[in-house]
């Protein structure tokens, strides 16, 4: 109520609550009063009350309190979350501040754009995961940061030296309240007549009482001095340049909170406008600076499908041209890292199940690999160990196969008894749709198998 009436500002007002038709309840008076903008106040008349804060201070006041509601036209108070940019993110699309979504309350959170979707039922304009974006916005700051060091350092360095002053100040006047009490007590114990033995007795007690407290004061002042002296040594002041030097380390330090780092945000950003590319990784950000300048850049954010990403085209161009070569898939896997293309959710980028399966969504097929024919091989028969490498599948799996009668196999009649197996173009698809089946497919149907035996 202080911070928000304007009486402790000196004004007088009347009309700031006033009655609602709309809100006005059956049998209670009061009903349907609320607090109405200023400019709708019947009468504001300033310095006409004894004020505890000036008016400039009662602007500022509302201003803050004013931001620090959660809106979507307010930026809101810091808090402690692991958003870094909460209240600072607008989308570009619909100017918008784009709201935090936590995702199980864990750290991880995203920028989400729902103010058409929840006040019109349209769709989201966009969302994007927060962690990248917070990364390339803390990047930015620290660079933006570093010019600034050696002021900071020499802010500090004051800093740190008022404080002592006062620190002293504050020494000095309780030192002259123990002298001024140790002088009291003597004056009064002069002053005492002799014949009055019970008070002068009293009086030096008291006396010694405020020596002894004198005294340790002194002392107490003195181990002070010693431990902080007024003006700081040349080592705490290269501690305190080298610190200001090293912001990076300062803001990833396990003593800055989420919420400091948000307060330092704050101070240097107006806000931050983002553009998600359509459904793919990029997204434009713009970042406008308090005072007028702005930087521009795009972050990648993770997506979920390899369809989604920017260079699709390009990566499956490259596939292509590469199979119809005769690369193997392994060798196009390390092609494609080697130019620079990464895949959705993987950090160690290409494998060649991914480009065999790349391979099949786009209908190119791998050239079959040189196979040594025994002179009893039959047609589109292989070596387990060849086809295995061609399926991409492990051979101990085919081998498997084999003894459980999941695939056409035979032995050649020589003094090895070495295994072939046959597998035309549409045995392969078998084979591959066969390696990827649920894990419990195979108890299932021998549940149900053994189930309809019992009961036919």
């Amino acid at each position: 109520m202080m911070l928000k009436h304007p009486l402790y500002a000196g004004y007088y007002v009347y009309g700031r609550r006033q009655e609602d038709p709309r809100r006005k309840q059956p049998q209670r008076p009061r009903a349907g009063r609320m607090v109405v903008p200023q400019e709708e106040w019947f009468v504001l008349l300033p310095n006409r009350c004894p004020a505890y804060i000036s008016p400039e201070q009662y602007e500022r006041n509302q201003e803050r309190l004013q931001a620090n509601r959660v809106r979507a036209d307010a930026i809101g108070a810091a808090r402690g979350g692991a958003a870094l940019l909460a209240g600072l993110v607008v989308c570009a699309r619909c100017g918008c501040r784009l709201t935090v979504h936590y995702d199980g309350g864990g750290p991880h959170h995203t920028y989400e754009c729902v103010e058409r979707y929840t006040h019109y039922g349209e769709p989201r304009c966009q969302h994007l995961a927060g962690s990248c974006l917070d990364r390339f916005v803390s990047e930015q700051v620290l660079a933006a940061l570093e010019p600034a060091a050696l002021e900071l350092s020499l802010t500090a360095t004051e800093r740190m030296e008022q404080e002592r002053t006062e620190l002293d100040q504050l020494w000095q006047h309780r030192r002259e309240r123990a002298t001024y009490e140790a002088e009291r007590a003597a004056r009064q114990y002069h002053a005492v007549e002799p014949e009055h033995r019970l008070v002068a007795r009293t009086l030096e007690r008291a006396w010694e009482e405020k020596l002894v407290a004198q005294q340790q004061l002194e002392e107490e002042y003195h181990r002070f001095l010693q431990q902080k002296p007024r003006v700081l040594s040349d080592s705490e002041r290269e501690a305190i340049r080298r610190l200001a030097t090293d912001i990076p380390a300062i803001w990833a330090a396990p003593t800055t909170t989420d919420a400091d780092r948000k307060e330092i945000l704050r101070q240097v950003i107006e806000r931050v406008i983002v553009d998600v590319q359509g459904s793919s990784e990029q997204v434009k950000v713009r970042i406008e600076w308090i005072g007028g300048s702005h930087t521009e850049g795009v972050v990648i954010r993770p997506i979920g499908k390899l369809s989604e990403l920017s260079t699709y085209p390009q990566i499956c161009h490259q596939v292509q041209v590469l199979t119809e070569a005769g690369w193997a898939a392994v060798a196009i896997a390390q092609a494609l890292n080697d130019a620079g293309f990464r895949p959705p959710r993987s950090t160690t980028g290409f494998r060649a199940e991914m480009i065999s399966q790349l391979q099949r969504q786009l209908g190119v097929k791998a050239p079959r690999p040189r196979v040594r024919h025994h002179e009893w091989f039959l047609p589109n028969e292989w070596w387990p160990a060849e086809l295995a490498r061609y399926l991409h599948i492990p051979r101990g799996t085919l081998l498997h196969w084999i003894r459980q009668g999941v695939v056409r196999a035979r032995q050649l009649n020589e003094p090895l008894h070495r295994w072939v197996v046959w597998a035309d173009e549409a045995e392969q698809e078998r084979l591959r749709a066969y390696h990827q089946r649920a894990i419990g497919d195979d108890f299932r149907h021998r549940w149900t198998d053994a189930s309809l035996a019992e009961h036919p």
